[in-house]
């Protein structure tokens, strides 16, 4: 089969792999979750897939639970170790762990715990062990995306109910989304019937005592495991709640999109080239859209404005026309117009708006009284004033009251005046067209 296509090799490992046993059974399937394939083999026998998933039979994970500040920032691995190490036998250092989703509220607890503790399922896993087993999956040329305990492929019909799956050997209990734990099996004193496991009457104590009894338990068994009906109702009858056979346990046939990934951290699965982008692809097609009509939004406003730029031009130019019909040519009416303007008041012995007398009663109507004039020349329309003024902030509201009077004004030079206590300034003024 093609590598490239889009399929996902589920493999179900045991704890014995691969120290003790190397053949395991597996799944393929294809990107629609279809299966094509399934087998129990040696790995030299599995085949080729784009993706990979383990599966780690329940008594490989510990799920636990802790109560944890609600704070992420205060979630620190040093807090989560030292909150497991009561749990735990050996070195917390030596343990890989992963937080779950908060669980359901206690009846029995303290409603002023909940305020900023929140019981927590927590996933551990020894450090060596996974070590050890993406080490040889990766010599082998799969490179797992999804580690996941079997704990939670057990079904759940019913949240006031729990699921109990029972093997040769081993069984686990499931009572929530990510609560449960391993149970240890063994026949009876007769030795022809499987006794009741002690975890299991130590949970449902546990329940009773915090108010979160079940409803009913749901069994599933292994397909090599023989449950006769009298068995059920003597544990029936001990549990003191009714227990329901569901049928057989088969972990192929059970769905596991959503259950907790536990490669992360220091464990987590390389990134592959383009991975992440679906989720981002709503966000990027969004972007991309706005930036779509931000650009028809530019572009329409720059080709109006446009428009009435060429509109107001044609309009200053048929008024120069019209006012100065002996013009020949016209480059910026505005400017020309104001030329031809002050020439007309010349000829009539009147100050044009760019001569001396007018730049300078124009200029003196707005200095401020504590203003000294240094110096000032004229010359080609444009007044040169060097003013000591009392500071920069005076030097700015005169240069807004000169605009505001109709000069287009440039500071050529600012600086402390000599005695130390101004500022001295060179203003550069001219008339606006």
């Amino acid at each position: 089969m093609n590598k490239t296509s889009a399929t996902l090799l589920r493999l179900y490992l045991p704890a014995s792999w691969p120290g003790q046993q190397t053949a395991c059974e597996w799944q393929l399937l294809n990107a629609s979750g279809v299966q094509l394939q399934a087998g129990n083999s040696e790995p030299r026998h599995w085949p080729a897939a784009s993706h990979c998933e383990v599966l780690l039979t329940a008594e490989q994970c510990l799920l636990t639970s802790l109560d944890l500040p609600k704070a992420a920032r205060a979630r620190t691995p040093e807090i989560i170790g030292y909150a497991l190490e009561e749990q735990l036998l050996g070195d917390v250092a030596s343990e890989h762990f992963v937080l779950g989703n908060p669980l359901p509220a206690s009846p029995a607890r303290p409603v002023t715990d909940t305020a900023t503790v929140a019981n927590t399922a927590v996933w551990v896993i020894s450090r060596s062990r996974l070590q050890t087993l993406l080490a040889t999956l990766r010599a082998l040329g799969h490179v797992p995306q999804r580690l996941i305990s079997e704990l939670q492929l057990l079904p759940m019909s019913h949240p006031d109910h729990w699921a109990l799956c029972l093997k040769p050997g081993r069984g686990f209990l499931r009572t929530a989304n990510e609560a449960g734990c391993n149970l240890d099996l063994a026949d009876d004193a007769s030795g022809k019937r499987l006794a009741l496991p002690a975890e299991l009457q130590l949970m449902l104590a546990a329940a009773r005592k915090a108010g979160t009894q079940p409803a009913a338990i749901e069994i599933f068994t292994a397909p090599d495991l023989n449950l006769d009906a009298t068995q059920i109702e003597d544990w029936q009858e001990r549990l003191g709640l009714p227990l329901r056979l569901a049928g057989a346990y088969r972990w192929h046939n059970l769905p596991a999109q959503t259950a907790r990934n536990l490669l992360t951290g220091d464990f987590s699965p390389p990134r592959k080239t383009g991975e992440g982008w679906d989720v981002l692809r709503p966000a990027a097609l969004l972007g991309g859209l706005c930036l779509l009509i931000y650009s028809l939004f530019s572009l329409t406003e720059w080709a109006w404005l446009n428009h009435e730029k060429n509109r107001l031009q044609q309009q200053m130019t048929a008024q120069f026309r019209s006012s100065f019909p002996q013009a020949q040519t016209i480059v910026d009416p505005p400017l020309q117009m104001q030329r031809l303007h002050d020439q007309l008041l010349r000829e009539r012995g009147q100050s044009g708006a760019g001569d001396f007398l007018s730049l300078l009663a124009t200029a003196s109507s707005a200095l401020p009284d504590s203003s000294q004039l240094r110096l000032i020349a004229y010359a080609a329309n444009r007044l040169e004033l060097t003013l000591t003024l009392a500071d920069n902030q005076q030097l700015e509201q005169l240069r807004e009251n000169l605009t505001r009077r109709g000069l287009d004004v440039v500071i050529r030079d600012s600086r402390p005046a000599s005695n130390g206590h101004a500022s001295e300034a060179l203003l550069i003024l001219r008339s606006q067209p």
